[in-house]
């Protein structure tokens, strides 16, 4: 299974979610604490086009923000991606 890169803010409700989302999938994922307007945080929103946190990444394919990797795992596709090839 691959691993989902997920870059999450302290203290934020939506990025517990999407831990413990990925959790009760079984879903292995790395992740990155990122103040809001650090250099982390400008390049996310760069290669994201969203400054939003929390923002999850299979490999080099966003996933997006926690409202939507909740919307590919209720359809399935959460599991196609991380799947192994």
């Amino acid at each position: 299974m691959r691993t989902v890169k997920v870059y999450t803010k302290e203290g934020c409700q939506f990025s517990a979610r999407l831990k413990s989302l990925l959790e009760a999938n079984d879903i292995p994922y790395e992740e990155t604490n990122v103040t809001l307007d650090s250099p982390e945080h400008h390049q996310l929103g760069e290669r994201t086009g969203s400054m939003k946190l929390p923002q999850a990444f299979v490999g080099a394919i966003p996933l997006g923000s926690y409202q939507q990797v909740e919307a590919a795992s209720a359809n399935g596709m959460l599991m196609d991606l991380v799947a192994d090839p």
